[in-house]
């Protein structure tokens, strides 16, 4: 049973117990290790197996004492297999999560985006909770005023049409948007004087895409109006309208308990993996938008 549990899923269930959208997914993940990593000496686990109990772990976020059971492995060997199989999943998916080219976004744009047609991308960052780090340097720059609490924060990027486009490497809940905006350099994909950029408004990017002539469209603020006028009131209308697709794709991503509740500490030097992981198979769903909903 253990060394088979693979043969439990299908169509109907592998979603609830993986986080993985078809057998079709699983087997083209399973035909892809087989090619590009292929399993030598020997080993408990087939790579069809291997994928499942690392789902199951990034899904529901189960110990893995209680895995090794289930699998009919050692804790020690549940545990590596987990991570290796993490790293595997992460080095395969990655090519999943790229920036199109202009065309191919223009060919692409909803209805939603019809007065912001040069948005190339909409960035939003999230923060995934995670326990609390032994050393005090840790603590300190994983601690998050915004989540009272200890986090690692991305930045996601997600083009009109639903794709996640850019995901950054993991900072510590302290970081500013703008300096993990900085260090990404994904201004330097963007074509200047062309490209715009979509934010919120405490993503405080002008001066760094201003030097690259890079427009950003963000919400007006009230400064000192007590309220805004009825132009600005419907562009920030506009504007959320079009940026709810970034905050559904981060929902996809945060399906696997494992980015939604704590993290665990061992697993912490893994998140950039993880998050890779949950993008592009986010990307390999079933599209945000219907196509009723493009230009």
């Amino acid at each position: 049973f253990g060394f088979h549990f693979s043969r439990l899923l299908d169509d109907s269930n592998i979603f609830s117990i993986t986080g993985l959208r078809s057998m079709r997914v699983l087997n083209t993940l399973q035909r892809v290790l087989e090619e590009k990593m292929p399993l030598t000496g020997a080993h408990i686990l087939c790579w069809k197996n291997r994928i499942v109990l690392a789902m199951m772990v990034l899904k529901h976020t189960l110990s893995f004492d209680l895995l090794s059971h289930v699998f009919r492995i050692s804790p020690t060997t549940c545990s590596t297999t987990v991570k290796a199989t993490i790293k595997a999943l992460a080095v395969i998916l990655r090519c999943a999560i790229i920036l199109p080219c202009k065309d191919e976004i223009l060919n692409n744009m909803p209805h939603c985006f019809k007065g912001f047609t040069k948005t190339r991308v909409v960035l939003d960052c999230t923060e995934m909770s995670i326990s609390q780090p032994k050393c005090l340097q840790c603590r300190i720059s994983t601690y998050s005023h915004y989540k009272k609490g200890y986090t690692i924060k991305y930045m996601i990027g997600v083009s009109p049409g639903g794709l996640v486009t850019h995901v950054s490497q993991g900072y510590g809940g302290r970081a500013s948007d703008k300096a993990i905006f900085q260090q990404s350099n994904l201004v330097s994909q963007l074509l200047p004087g062309i490209d715009h950029v979509m934010v919120d408004k405490g993503f405080l990017i002008e001066d760094v895409c201003e030097s690259c002539l890079i427009e950003v469209i963000r919400p007006p603020f009230l400064r000192q109006k007590k309220q805004l006028s009825k132009a600005e009131a419907l562009r920030t209308k506009n504007i959320a309208a079009a940026r709810v697709h970034v905050e559904r794709a981060i929902q996809r991503i945060k399906i696997f308990k494992i980015l939604s509740q704590k993290m665990p500490w061992s697993m912490v030097p893994l998140a950039d993996d993880i998050v890779c992981i949950a993008a592009a198979l986010a990307n390999l769903s079933k599209p945000i938008l219907a196509d009723k909903r493009f230009m």
